[in-house]
């Protein structure tokens, strides 16, 4: 998004979309979990200007997540998004951490062809073919549904047995 982004905001389009930005995931119980925004352009998002390439952090809190908490936060997963997963889940952007200040980059994965025209790509990016030997090694792109996130983030939750 050219200039300054105003948090938070309801996204139209990929356009207003910025690596860095974050929104609450809410859970059944009344806590939060936090995805983020880590690229936008890419040769594997079917739709370019409603999709992009995200992930779900492994935090969990009492409260919609701020920038000071999601800080040096881990993923659980990656995976291309619907900009739906934003406004149907979390309804809106919150703020952006920039990518660099916590050293995230972008995670090798093998697209979902598989077999002799599989490819490694990193986020949604086509870096190459992938050789034999990685078939099986790389974590595979997935393509999410709209509350997958939510979905996954339940899972998180459950599996923790607790906020931390």
């Amino acid at each position: 998004m050219p200039g300054a982004a105003a948090y938070p905001f309801e996204p139209k389009s990929t356009r207003s979309l910025t690596p860095g930005d974050y929104w609450a995931v809410p859970l059944a119980d009344g806590s939060f979990a936090c995805g983020r925004v880590l690229q936008t352009e890419g040769d594997h998002l079917p739709t370019p200007s409603r999709t992009f390439f995200g992930g779900l952090h492994a935090w969990l809190g009492t409260s919609a997540p701020t920038s000071e908490q999601v800080a040096g936060a881990t993923f659980v997963d990656f995976g291309i998004m619907h900009i739906r997963a934003i406004v149907r889940v979390g309804e809106r952007v919150l703020g952006n951490r920039p990518l660099e200040a916590d050293g995230i980059e972008l995670p090798l994965m093998l697209d979902a062809h598989g077999g002799p025209t599989a490819r490694v790509v990193r986020g949604a990016q086509t870096l190459r073919t992938a050789r034999r030997e990685e078939w099986g090694t790389l974590p595979v792109l997935g393509f999410w549904g709209y509350d997958f996130i939510q979905t996954l983030a339940e899972k998180m939750a459950r599996d923790r047995g607790a906020l931390r």
